[in-house]
């Protein structure tokens, strides 16, 4: 791998994907998406680096906790690309599926996929308050004025305890209530509570459930790598063949 690449750590690259680098499960799941060579990974002196995006500048791009991860199928890498096209909505079943494309050279046209995710057994479980939740994705901070402040509202009648430890970037946080959806918006599931540490700091965490499962459903539903020769649609997973009697032949 040419040294002019911005590569990261494994660590590095949890962080990137707004992660918990801290996490064991994250930074095994990482290593073996490096292994089967899903990541643009080299293996030097033991150490695994993963080549990640960058700007014009050449600075790595690095994504917040509400960013949507990255997914591998089939060979790809697919990336998030927006809300709209979910063929799950209204229809309360709890699945949510999200645009995405692939990474191709800015020379080609990316294929467009939908990726869903299944939230029923999660939600019942949370419900029920059986879940065990696991590192939060991000924290920030209270500044000290604010602490009991926080403290108080989080302990409110409004949220039921938790009173759990968890760690996050090797750190010890005891989380303060059940987390509860923050900010709810079309295509978004993020929840959040309140946290403290043996220090006396005070945090509020914050979780994003699309990046603690992984997708139920993958599908391709645009491959501008195909195209009909007779009426030279691309193709699409909703193709209709009343009109025309599609013959798919590659670009």
């Amino acid at each position: 791998m040419s040294i002019l690449n911005k590569v990261t750590t494994v660590r590095g690259y949890a962080i990137f994907l707004g992660l918990d680098p801290s996490d064991r499960a994250v930074i095994r799941k990482i290593q073996r998406q490096c292994e089967r060579g899903d990541l643009d990974a080299e293996l030097e002196h033991g150490t695994w680096l993963i080549k990640v995006p960058q700007n014009n500048e050449g600075a790595m791009i690095m994504k917040s906790w509400e960013s949507i991860k990255e997914v591998y199928y089939k060979g790809m890498t697919l990336t998030h690309a927006g809300y709209g096209g979910d063929k799950n909505y209204d229809k309360n079943n709890n699945k949510v599926s999200l645009f995405y494309v692939n990474q191709v050279p800015v020379s080609q046209s990316p294929n467009h996929f939908s990726v869903t995710w299944d939230f029923n057994e999660f939600l019942a479980s949370e419900s029920t308050g059986t879940f065990e939740w696991p590192s939060p994705h991000a924290v920030s901070k209270i500044a000290d004025d604010r602490k009991q402040s926080v403290i108080d509202y989080f302990s409110g009648t409004k949220f039921a305890p938790y009173d759990r430890e968890v760690e996050f970037n090797g750190q010890a946080l005891t989380i303060i209530n059940r987390p509860v959806e923050f900010a709810p918006s079309a295509g978004a599931l993020r929840y959040y509570a309140g946290a403290t540490d043996k220090e006396g700091n005070v945090y509020q965490v914050h979780w994003n459930v699309f990046n603690m499962f992984e997708p139920h459903e993958i599908e391709m539903t645009v491959d501008n790598t195909r195209y009909c020769k007779h009426c030279l649609q691309r193709w699409t997973s909703s193709a209709d063949n009343k009109k025309c009697q599609h013959e798919w032949v590659l670009a």
